[in-house]
């Protein structure tokens, strides 16, 4: 990025439909460059590194909405000139443009997304990952945009493999400690795409079966939609499947609970015989609490009562469908 010669600064402005214009918004470039580049010295060939004017970069066609135009005057930048590429997205995803202007954040992601789907390119990854990764965006107390996030998100899963990387790293302990309704977001984005990505299915089963707060707490919400949108994925069964035993039962009742309820909510009958096996094991250990009254017993009892329940849902169920 030539930061030293240049700042850029790309804003998106409606121009009015007056007589004589476009119906469609113009997009328009300032571009501010230092003394020392924009002016030619005596002798001297005019500056060639001057960012391209908007018409350069359209070369007269024409566009049915200003959507159409964007994504194609993203795609030109990034294969004609690529040397500008960092340097427009970085000025585009701001935490400024997150609290002052929102829905022009959100254009920019949507079609930052749409112009580069399939072109696995690591600069916008890493642009996009950081609504959903940097604290900045999603723990900002002036603003909070699910919307924005969820975004980010679907675009990250678009580009390709360096995407959906990107967003697995945003599964990150310190980021369901900041805010676990964000990071809830981003699960459901996963599992409303189902990519078949490795890394997601790793994240999504840390964020259920790992993550803690700084007390060793849950969000039982967001272990919930962890493992409801897991189990969407590829391989997400078996990886559930994997924890299904009575030892990590026993160690944190309060987890599973919400791990069950997220079994129940994606209705993954295909682990009605693992429940049905470590049901029995925790219905043994019940009995030698039983003169043992406390929160430990009271929290097994109530994954008891869970894991009971949705094993008699998922038998309705398949007896309904028969």
């Amino acid at each position: 990025m030539q930061s030293k010669n240049f700042e850029m600064i790309l804003r998106w402005r409606a121009r009015a439909n007056a007589p004589g214009h476009a119906s469609i918004p113009a997009l328009i470039v300032a571009v501010m460059m230092l003394s020392s580049v924009c002016r030619a010295r005596p002798g001297q060939a005019a500056p060639t590194n001057a960012f391209p004017t908007v018409a350069e970069v359209i070369q007269g066609r024409t566009f049915a909405n200003q959507f159409e135009r964007d994504v194609f005057f993203l795609r030109a930048i990034h294969d004609r000139y690529a040397s500008y590429w960092p340097a427009l997205l970085e000025a585009n995803i701001t935490e400024q443009d997150y609290i002052e202007a929102p829905a022009k954040l959100l254009r920019f992601v949507n079609e930052l997304g749409a112009a580069m789907r399939d072109g696995n390119d690591p600069v916008a990854a890493a642009n996009l990952a950081l609504i959903t990764s940097d604290r900045r965006f999603f723990t900002n107390i002036n603003a909070y945009h699910p919307e924005i996030v969820r975004a980010a998100a679907e675009a990250l899963i678009g580009i390709g493999s360096n995407g959906r990387k990107a967003l697995a790293l945003s599964f990150s302990e310190s980021h369901y400690r900041d805010d676990p309704e964000s990071v809830e977001e981003l699960a459901k984005v996963v599992g409303e795409e189902r990519p078949a990505n490795p890394d997601l299915v790793v994240a999504l089963a840390a964020t259920a079966f790992d993550f803690s707060t700084t007390n060793g707490g849950i969000y039982p919400r967001c272990t919930t939609e962890a493992v409801k949108n897991l189990l969407l994925l590829r391989d997400g069964a078996g990886v559930v499947r994997t924890h299904l035993n009575a030892g990590e039962m026993f160690g944190n009742p309060v987890r599973f609970q919400a791990i069950v309820d997220g079994i129940a909510s994606a209705h993954a009958a295909d682990l009605a015989a693992d429940l049905t096996a470590v049901d029995g094991k925790i219905k043994a250990k019940l009995v030698t609490l039983k003169n043992s009254p406390g929160d430990y017993r009271d929290a097994l009892e109530d994954l008891e009562g869970r894991i009971g329940k949705t094993i008699e849902n998922f038998a309705a169920a398949k007896h309904g469908a028969g």
